[in-house]
């Protein structure tokens, strides 16, 4: 991990002129601590040969770091980040980790056209969108691309600051499997675990 004092600091000023210019598609007051991450990557099943994790905006980091430190291996790990700056800011923190600029409510064609990786290699899905907060169309689209995607039994792993147990309805064709509080985040998020049936 080639993590230090300085890329923490980098990850925290890029966060932060990102949510300036950006809020909606950041969704957070925050980034994500290093216990919701942790969190969220015990959830993620052991992996086959070939298979891979696919992780949805990645932000800067937070969660990958988690990840990556839960003992998956860097080259089963995909993340898919939306801006420029923190795709960039990704490749250069994990340079060995796929990091795919892009848009998740295009998520087959990023993993397949684009890059070479079959749809069909996805275990696991780990989102840190904030689907609350984007527009019901793009919330469709990119749960309709994880629904194609993953396979029976297949991981949909989703954290919300909104943390009452109701989940989001635009979730409904996957079967809650767990959910938790992670309270020892700031702010405080719910980590939902999905299958898809």
């Amino acid at each position: 991990m080639m993590d230090t004092p300085t890329s923490g600091l980098a990850s925290i000023g890029l966060f932060f002129k990102e949510i300036i210019a950006n809020p909606a598609p950041v969704g957070a007051a925050a980034p994500s601590g290093p216990i919701l991450g942790m969190r969220m990557a015990m959830q993620v099943p052991v992996l086959k040969e070939g298979q891979h994790v696919v992780e949805l905006g990645a932000g800067t980091g937070a969660i990958t770091t988690q990840l990556l430190k839960s003992g998956i291996d860097g080259k089963q790990l995909v993340t898919i980040e939306r801006s420029e700056a923190m795709s960039s800011h990704l490749r250069n923190r994990f340079p060995w980790v796929k990091v795919i600029q892009g848009d998740a409510s295009r998520l087959k064609k990023l993993l397949e056209d684009d890059h070479g990786i079959q749809s069909s290699s996805v275990a696991c899905i780990v989102s840190g969108l904030p689907l609350r907060s984007l527009p019901t169309p793009v919330v469709k689209s990119i749960l309709a691309e994880a629904q194609s995607i993953l396979p029976s039994g297949g991981r949909f792993i989703q954290f919300t600051y909104d943390i009452r147990k109701s989940p989001n309805p635009a979730l409904s064709a996957f079967h809650r499997r767990s959910t938790r509080v992670v309270w020892m985040n700031f702010p405080p998020a719910r980590v939902d675990v999905f299958e898809k049936p």
